[in-house]
Parts: structure tokens; sequence; C-alpha cells
């Protein structure tokens, strides 16, 4: 017996069958761009020497100043080495079947990035940079700075995997992207004094450091740092905060600063002299880049 429907519920229902589907269709399309955005961001491919856009970048300069090197890292943190920090940690994890990972903050064209990983090819290293504006910044412009610098030729830099690079102003407390316990070796060069909340960035550091993880900075400038309402010289306030369970000090170069992460709650016992804004989008540069006060907690 077959069952026949009227004409108006026979159009009705076949309006909401063609709807149905279309909604699937949209919803597919839209899960199939998600998938491929997550992928995108999870898994930085290689980018080949063929296949960049050699005209937009030979027309562009490098910022010689800002172009520092791993031999210029080195200096400023006599009498240490970080590719010997490096080796030692690397060493260690390679024996316990453990990945190395080391990240730069401030890691501009990624010469030093691209000099370690020529030395470490096992090595997993990783940049941040504040923003996209500068194309010598992209992940991808880093065989360029491989090439320019003779770090790598051609065909050596086709065969390795290039250092993983996100973009995120870690200014005012702003969060590390990453994991907790994930990194080795954090250090920067010529970055902290562009931090206006440095400790907020450093407990930062601490949080995404491995149990003993190691972080080196240079040219720290623009803190002051208080204790019983006295201003501390940066050697005065590296003992005050030892005191107060942060293994951390002053290099040969009193601007450079290393800090290990020995317990695993630890953070930095000091508070700044202003609150961080709620809303920083109305921020003029000026008020970005004042020096920055702290009151060391008791």
């Amino acid at each position: 017996m077959e069952i026949s429907l009227s004409k108006p519920l026979e159009k009705i229902l076949l309006y909401v069958f063609n709807y149905l589907m279309g909604l699937r269709n949209i919803l597919l399309v839209i899960s199939s761009i998600i998938v491929g955005f997550c992928l995108s961001l999870y898994f930085q491919t290689k980018q080949s020497v063929e296949t960049m856009n050699w005209d937009e970048y030979k027309r562009l300069q490098y910022n010689e100043e800002r172009s520092h090197s791993l031999s210029d890292l080195n200096k400023k943190i006599s009498p240490y080495k970080l590719q010997d920090f490096i080796r030692e940690v690397y060493e260690r994890n390679r024996f316990a079947g453990e990945k190395t990972r080391v990240m730069e903050i401030g890691a501009g064209n990624g010469r030093v990035l691209m000099e370690l990983r020529k030395l470490f090819p096992e090595v997993e290293f990783y940049g941040i940079n504040k923003e996209k504006t500068h194309t010598f910044y992209r992940r991808e412009s880093y065989i360029l700075t491989a090439l320019k610098f003779e770090i790598f030729n051609k065909i050596e830099v086709e065969q390795i995997d290039l250092p993983y690079v996100i973009f995120q102003d870690l200014d005012f407390g702003q969060r590390i992207p990453y994991a907790q316990n994930k990194f080795d070796i954090i250090f920067s060069q010529d970055t902290l004094s562009h931090i206006k909340y440095k400790f907020e960035l450093f407990n930062e550091i601490m949080r995404v450091l491995k149990p003993n993880g190691l972080s080196v900075h240079t040219d720290v400038e623009g803190v002051n740092i208080y204790s019983k309402g006295l201003v501390l010289d940066l050697r005065d306030a590296m003992g005050e905060l030892r005191r107060k369970g942060i293994d951390i000090r002053t290099l040969e170069n009193q601007q450079t600063i290393m800090f290990k992460k020995r317990d695993y709650n630890a953070i930095f016992p000091v508070s700044p002299h202003q609150s961080i804004p709620s809303n920083l989008g109305n921020l003029s540069q000026e008020l970005r880049r004042p020096e920055m006060g702290y009151n060391i907690n008791d």
C-alpha cells in the first residue's frame, strides 16, 4: 500500500531535505578549513629554496644592528657559551631518550637559530617574534638568512627542518603560547630592554622551562628594583632574589642574567610599581615603554 503525500507537504519535505544537504556541505567545508588551519599551525613544513619569492627578499635590506650572531651572544654571556649549554643538555636527554628543545625570544631574522641548527641538527629550535610586520622575521626567510651569512649552502638548507616560529607580544604579562615544562633552554639577546614587565615574562619562562631548565638573557636594561625603599643595582637585586629561593645571577657582563628552574613552583617574588593596564589596545607607544620599577616582596 503506497502512502501518498499532499503536494504542499512534499514541497516542504523536499525543501527541508535540500536545506539539510546544503548545511551538511557547508559544515564539511568549514571542517576541512579548520582541520587544514590547525595542521598548518601544528606542523610547519620545510620551505624549499626553489619555491621562495627571491625578488621579494632581494629588495629588502637587513638591519645590521639587529642582526646579532651566536658569537655576539657568547661575548655577552662570557665566560660561558650557549652551544656548551645545549651540548650538555642534549647529551643528557639523548641518554634518557628525550627530545631537546631550545627557544629564542626575539629571534629576529633567525641568524642565531640557524647557526645553532647547523651545530645541533637533532635539537628542536623555536623562535618568538613580536609581529609579522618584517618580512625577514618570517620562518621561511630564515633560509635567506642562512645563505646570506653562509651558514648553509642551497643544497644543505633544503635538507633541514627550519626552526619553528610564532608571533606573540610577550609584554604586559602576556602568556607564552606553549605548555609548561616544554623547553630545556630559553634565551634572548637585546630583547629584554624592549619588555616593560620583565618579571612577568620571567615567570612565564619559568612555567614553560623543564625542571632544571636554564634561561639566559643579555642587555637587561630599564628596570629598577627596590628593597625597603632603596633602589638596588642589578647584582644586589639578584642577591635578594637568591635569598628568596630564585636561582639567578648576573654574569661578568652585568647586563646579562641567568636563572635556572630548580623549584617546580618557583616564581619571582616581585611586584611592579605600576599595575598592568586592563585595556592594552589604547596605550600609546610612549606609555608602553617607560622604565619599570619592581618591589621585592617580603
